[in-house]
């Protein structure tokens, strides 16, 4: 059991991202940095949706 975050742009699923570590400050920083790097990549319209996978 993992989480992992889908990147929405425009209502669309462009990848999936997954921290390395599963503990929640881990999960924090992760998410503040791949954020940041989205953004950047993307533009503004990005939204992360939190999932759990049951691989």
């Amino acid at each position: 059991m993992r989480i992992v975050f889908d990147v929405f742009v425009e209502g669309k699923v462009k990848e999936t991202i997954q921290p390395r570590q599963q503990r929640l400050q881990d999960i924090r920083g992760f998410v503040k940095e791949e954020s940041n790097r989205l953004i950047q990549l993307y533009g503004s319209n990005v939204y992360l949706n939190r999932r759990v996978d049951y691989k």
